[in-house]
């Protein structure tokens, strides 16, 4: 199992001019504030930066259009994720980018390797997809909206149909990777048996008919209903090439428009590159006061100077990502205008294959009549020998997947995994003293939780922790940061309060990563202060003394992702 850990997170606003930097310990980080501090935006972020949607994220952490950037390690790589809108960036340790993605999907497909995240669901049109990030992290994260009330619920977009009980026993590995492994396997094997079999009974039954005719010696062809078939493949023919000619001039329209914005972003990008040489000099080779050599005159180089370059920097990296977006929208409506004409030029082909093919049946008389009587028979046999060689082939390996997925479907094993999950919740439900819920309701390890009061949260609680107990033990993806935000919710008293609190701390899974979010952390809670983060600014999480920072840690890698972009 690999393990997942948070280093570090840099969150910018270009349109606040604010920003904030926050550092994880390996082990264990409590975010500490007052409500409206911002906790939950901040946790937030991460997900989102990992293509994940939280649920309820505040409309003024949405207006402020935050660009984030966090440092991460998987197993003992270090790489760097950038979330600018709906774009995503993966980048080493020495910033060079690694991978760009613009759809949650293609990022996706691409943690599937790095998290060995490799389960596949059906989505609501039946095809089987690798589900989007938000299904690895679901169980890592409780989140103070949610999380409380229902478990499973922390994100929004979770549109996989009855995908609940997958998800549960693929972390909880009742099914995991292996099974998906020889499931898929097993699909692409079916497939090629289904295949192979439609050829097959094709071959065949072409061989059969071709023996009767053979017999009969009688090759007759209608040939008024093949003139009907020429002049109709011809008339549809002449319908695509019309369709081709006007979607070759909207494909010239819209590359003379990527032209244009090309041209805008090399324009912007060299003014921004000015911009850059004329801050480094102003700052690294001019004196404090500058002599104008023609009239005499002192100008200051002063802070005042530097900064209207600096904002002049700002704005043309504001129309370098504004140019990119809509770079990005032709780049689209181009790929789809070519895929249409891709695809009619793939009819015009088939369709001229059926006129060769219907000339060839003329000519095919002759030959059969002539001399092909033996030959094609023995063609016909030869293919039918073929596909039942590969036939076989194929089944063996049916045999062995089926034999994979069977084991991983095995009872014993599976209610072994369930009977730990049912002993994990008899025994936290008692630490954090909540005695009225019967193991009938949460003998399923997909059970929805359901508690009255100030019990609910601390029952939710038993449950998140004996999933990912579990998971600790019998998974196989990734093990995720555990993600919690303010636990204390329904009203905990003095008493219930500090056991909730001191269960997350002395029950975390071993060799885990802990970040909690607390209103107050308990006198009995001991914690040292280099693993506390407190935040103090009320509706402020981004701060603009830390503005300049942190631009200039994420300079580099946004100025990368607008090059590659460019350079596309």
């Amino acid at each position: 199992m690999k393990e997942f850990k948070l280093k570090r997170m840099l969150l910018l606003s270009l349109k606040e001019d604010k920003a904030r930097e926050v550092n994880f310990n390996s082990k264990r980080t409590i975010i500490l504030g007052r409500n409206s501090t911002g906790k939950s935006c901040l946790l937030k972020s991460i997900y989102q930066t990992f293509g994940a949607e939280p649920q309820n994220l505040h409309p003024n952490w949405r207006d402020a259009n935050v660009i984030s950037l966090i440092e991460f390690s998987i197993e003992n790589e270090t790489l760097h994720i950038l979330r600018n809108g709906k774009s995503y960036s993966i980048f080493d340790n020495n910033k060079n980018q690694l991978e760009a993605f613009g759809k949650v999907s293609d990022l996706s497909e691409y943690f599937t390797s790095l998290f060995d995240f490799k389960i596949q669901l059906p989505n609501k049109k039946g095809e089987i997809v690798t589900p989007p990030p938000a299904y690895l992290l679901l169980p890592y994260y409780a989140d103070q909206d949610k999380s409380w009330t229902a478990n499973w619920s922390s994100f929004s977009k979770l549109y996989l149909p009855n995908a609940k009980t997958s998800i549960v026993n693929y972390h909880t590995g009742i099914r995991p990777n292996k099974f998906y492994e020889a499931k898929n396997e097993l699909s692409l094997v079916n497939i090629g048996i289904s295949e192979i079999d439609k050829d097959l009974a094709i071959v065949r039954s072409l061989l059969k008919n071709l023996k009767e005719k053979l017999s009969k010696i009688d090759f007759n062809i209608d040939i008024e209903d093949f003139q009907i078939q020429i002049t109709e493949l011809l008339v549809n023919c002449e319908v695509l090439n019309k369709s081709q000619n006007q979607l070759k001039h909207e494909l010239t329209h819209l590359y003379n428009h990527k032209i244009n914005i090309e041209s805008q972003l090399i324009i912007t990008q060299k003014a921004l590159s000015e911009t850059n040489s004329d801050y480094e000099f102003a700052v690294n080779n001019l004196e404090e006061v500058v002599s104008c050599p023609s009239c005499g005159a002192d100008y200051e180089n002063n802070f005042s100077e530097r900064f209207g370059i600096a904002k002049d920097e700002q704005r043309c990296l504001d129309l370098i990502i504004e140019l990119k977006e809509e770079l990005s929208a032709v780049k689209g409506k181009i790929e789809k205008t070519n895929n249409k004409f891709s695809t009619n030029n793939k009819t015009i082909v088939e369709i001229q294959k059926q006129l060769e093919s219907k000339k060839e049946k003329v000519k095919l008389k002759d030959v059969i009549e002539s001399e092909g009587k033996k030959e094609i028979r023995k063609l016909f046999e030869s293919e039918i020998s073929e596909y039942e060689e590969e036939l076989k082939s194929k089944l063996l390996l049916q045999k062995e997947y089926e034999a994979d997925v069977k084991r991983f479907e095995d009872r014993k094993r599976s209610n072994r995994i369930k009977t730990d999950y049912r002993e994990l919740m008899s025994r936290f439900l008692k630490k954090l003293n909540v005695h009225s819920l019967s193991e009938k309701s949460y003998s399923r390890i997909d059970a929805s939780i359901k508690e009255s009061g100030s019990a609910m949260p601390r029952a939710l609680m038993a449950y998140y922790y004996s999933i990912l107990h579990t998971i600790r033990k019998e998974g196989s993806s990734a093990f995720c940061p555990i993600v919690i935000d303010s636990p204390n919710q329904q009203g905990q008293d003095s008493e219930n309060l500090p056991i909730l609190i001191d269960f997350i701390l002395s029950q975390q899974p071993k060799d885990s990563q802990l970040i909690l979010a607390l209103e107050e952390l308990p006198d009995t809670a001991e914690i040292e202060k280099s693993n506390i983060i407190e935040l103090t600014e009320k509706r402020s999480l981004l701060l603009k003394e830390q503005f300049g920072k942190v631009f200039n840690e994420m300079k580099p890698y946004l100025e990368s992702t607008i090059n590659e972009n460019g350079a596309q």
